[in-house]
This record gives structure tokens, C-alpha cells and sequence, in this order.
């Protein structure tokens, strides 16, 4: 797989992190050349796609599958082709498509205390998920760099 990151995230308040990223916030793209799998098990065929932020909502169906609610969201490269934001339910319904099932494709992320190391380097957090450490700019007033870990081996069972 390849990852791209966008060359800036656009932040909606100040201060660093993923709080003040808007949902559906495209942040890159990813390129799957082989055999994958998205957080949930669902395998995500080899092809182009757009990773947009998200975060699960918390109107009670969510509870207890994830400790943080952070995630981005994959989809076709081909039918994702707006940069600007959709919202959380354009992206959701972007990301659906990538595996055809209810629920979009996402990955999982870990905020920068569970994700040790420098970046690129690989780790496992607490729930046993294997990650990757990554960092992106953040634009506008007072920008910062979001750090955090994006898993690439696990499962949420939901």
C-alpha cells in the first residue's frame, strides 16, 4: 500500500489535533496493491482511494467497539473526485461504497500517546493493533502537527 497526505489540513479552531478538524475533511489518499483488510476485517479491493476524517457518532450504537472515536474513511478514488468537504454523511456514504456493506470503510486512529516512536516507525497499542506512526500539517490560524498512529493490522469486532 501507499499512503499520500494532504499538504495541509484545514483546522476549524485553533490548537493541535483532530478535534478541530472538520468530518469529511479529505486528508489523502492511499493506494492498495495487494491483499487488505479495513479495521473491521472487511477486505478492501486493490485500486485508488480518498481518506477523509470522521469520527463515529456517539448516538449509542458505537459503545464499547473502539476507545477513541477517530478514524478516516476510505473511498473510491473515482467516485470521491470533490475535494471539498462533504460532511460526515457525504463521506460516510462515500466510504460505504469501498465494500459495499452498511457500514463505510475506515481505518482506525490512535491519538499520539499510543502511537510511541518516530514517525514511520511501526508499533502495537494496548488492544494488540499493529500501527503506523504519521504526522500532518495543519493550515490556517494556529496550525500545528497532528501526530497519531494509523492502524494498518487489527479488528474492532462490531
Amino acid at each position: 500500500m501507499e499512503i499520500w497526505w494532504a499538504t495541509g489540513v484545514a483546522v476549524t479552531a485553533e490548537g493541535p489535533g483532530w478535534s478541530n478538524v472538520e468530518s469529511g475533511t479529505l486528508v489523502g489518499g492511499m493506494r492498495v496493491t495487494g491483499a487488505f483488510k479495513e479495521i473491521r476485517g472487511k477486505v478492501v479491493k486493490p485500486g485508488v482511494y480518498t481518506l477523509r476524517y470522521g469520527q463515529q457518532p456517539q448516538n449509542g450504537d458505537h459503545l464499547g467497539i473502539s476507545p477513541f472515536r477517530e478514524f478516516l474513511l476510505l473511498s473510491p478514488a473515482a467516485v470521491d473526485r470533490d475535494p471539498e468537504i462533504p460532511g460526515f454523511d457525504g463521506a460516510v456514504a462515500l466510504a460505504k461504497q469501498t465494500i459495499g456493506t452498511s457500514h463505510p470503510a475506515s481505518l482506525s486512529l490512535d491519538p499520539p500517546e499510543d502511537a510511541p516512536g518516530a514517525v514511520l516507525s511501526a508499533y502495537k497499542n494496548d488492544s494488540g493493533h499493529a500501527g503506523v506512526v504519521f504526522e500532518v500539517k495543519q493550515t490556517g490560524k494556529g496550525a500545528a502537527t497532528i501526530r497519531f498512529g494509523l492502524i494498518l493490522v487489527g479488528l474492532i469486532v462490531h
